[in-house]
């Protein structure tokens, strides 16, 4: 890019801030406004190839369509000659921090708690997105941005897609599309995707903040994103010892192989890290405040998370002695309690399909409860009163005692009401 001239008239291009695979940002000035601004270009080599330049102004397109304090905004775009190539340029906030994947891998990583901020607020700027019709699919932690003042950012909507929009997920034109180690079980198989891929997403996006690495690695991103579709999670306090089980929840959920077995809207999930976050500080959990199971005691407040390699966590008194286990999802099949379990906690049953006296009974028999949160919201096939939603999902590890919220099916496709708790 030439610096000398200002771009566009405009603007006084500055020093690199990043450079990807396929664009560069540069700081720059606003010389109209008066204010700093973050200039994306596509690269040179990149801008003859019509795949690359649909993917970069479909970015433009789709944050032009958002307008949420947790996205990065899109101030203007348009062309420049370089190198006797037309290059497209999009000009955005600039924000002034650092990404979650620096964070995530830093010599300071985040604490539980800030981890669990942090996602919430991603849940935030995907709920608006999600409500616009807005599907990102590249959600992670190189994506997201944590400003100065704490505020967290999401960009890069260039894979984002309306919903509804058919086509393949993984690769285009010998493109890869999205991040193998961010990929939901659906977009690696190269199904159609909804608001669902992206809360799975923003599951590894909290496992990597938490642990210090995603969910699933491996050799290369083919091997990576098969095991995205066949194996289960390994429980991030197995990875971190002394993470607080309400993690553990939270992440497994988000991560189920099977759609409804995820949380089903941002929203929902970001009012089961609320109720995590309630734990985490000690004060009393309300049941209506999201699909977290309670746990028979209290979480005490958490202590300064390093990773295995530093220091661990202080293990706080009277703590309640509960590890949840990773869910065990019906792709790979059930698995039983790891020996680091603690004793007084148990398999959540599978309650799909079963109408709400089935499902109470298939409780009960392993010391938990069921309590009924929405009516409607399900596939149309689904048999009517009978349950098509549920969280924990089924194999996941829960204190006895807990409670089960179920979704039941009104056998036509129609408008999620709330229904009132019923015991």
């Amino acid at each position: 890019m030439d610096q000398e001239r200002p771009l566009a008239e405009r603007y006084a291009v500055g020093r690199l801030l990043g450079r990807g695979g396929m664009a560069q940002v540069h700081l720059a000035d606003d010389l109209k406004l008066h204010r700093p601004v973050a200039v994306k270009t596509l690269r040179p080599e990149c801008a003859g190839d019509p795949s690359y330049r649909e993917r970069f102004l479909r970015e433009a397109r789709s944050a032009a369509l958002l307008n949420h304090p947790g996205i990065v905004a899109v101030y203007d775009t348009g062309e420049h000659t370089a190198h006797g190539v037309s290059v497209p340029y999009i000009v955005m906030e600039y924000v002034e921090g650092r990404t979650l994947a620096e964070l995530a891998r830093g010599e300071q990583p985040p604490t539980a708690e800030q981890a669990l901020r942090m996602t919430a607020g991603v849940l935030d700027a995907l709920a608006h997105a999600h409500e616009c019709g807005i599907v990102h699919r590249d959600i992670k932690p190189a994506n997201v941005m944590l400003g100065a003042d704490g505020t967290v950012k999401v960009m890069d909507f260039g894979i984002a897609r309306p919903l509804g929009a058919q086509g393949a997920t993984l690769t285009q034109t010998a493109m890869v599309v999205g991040t193998a180690e961010y990929l939901s079980p659906e977009q690696a198989r190269g199904e159609d995707v909804d608001t669902r891929t992206d809360l799975y997403s923003t599951g590894c996006l909290l496992y990597e903040l938490l642990t210090g690495r995603p969910p699933f690695t491996g050799d290369n991103p083919l091997a990576v994103a098969y095991a995205q579709v066949r194996d289960a999670p390994e429980r991030p306090s197995a990875r971190v010892p002394g993470l607080p089980p309400v993690c553990d929840t939270v992440v497994l959920t988000a991560l189920a192989k099977q759609r409804d077995q995820r949380y089903q809207s941002a929203e929902q999930m970001r009012a089961a890290i609320e109720e995590a976050l309630t734990r985490l500080d000690g004060a009393p959990a309300t049941a209506e405040a999201t699909a977290i199971a309670p746990t028979a005691r209290e979480e005490q407040p958490e202590q300064r998370r390093r990773r295995p390699s530093r220091l661990l966590w202080s293990a706080a008194a009277g703590i309640a002695a509960l590890l949840v286990a990773g869910a065990a999802y019906a792709a790979s099949g059930p698995s039983g309690p790891a020996p680091s379990q603690a004793a007084g906690t148990v398999t959540v049953p599978d309650l799909l399909g079963k109408t709400v006296s089935q499902a109470r009974t298939g409780a009960q028999s392993v010391g938990l409860r069921v309590v009924r949160s929405a009516l409607g919201g399900c596939p149309a096939h689904a048999p009517r009163r009978r349950v098509c939603g549920q969280l924990p999902a089924s194999g996941a590890r829960m204190a006895r005692g807990g409670t089960i919220r179920v979704q039941l099916s009104t056998g036509t496709r129609g408008r999620q009401a709330a229904v009132p708790p019923a015991e």
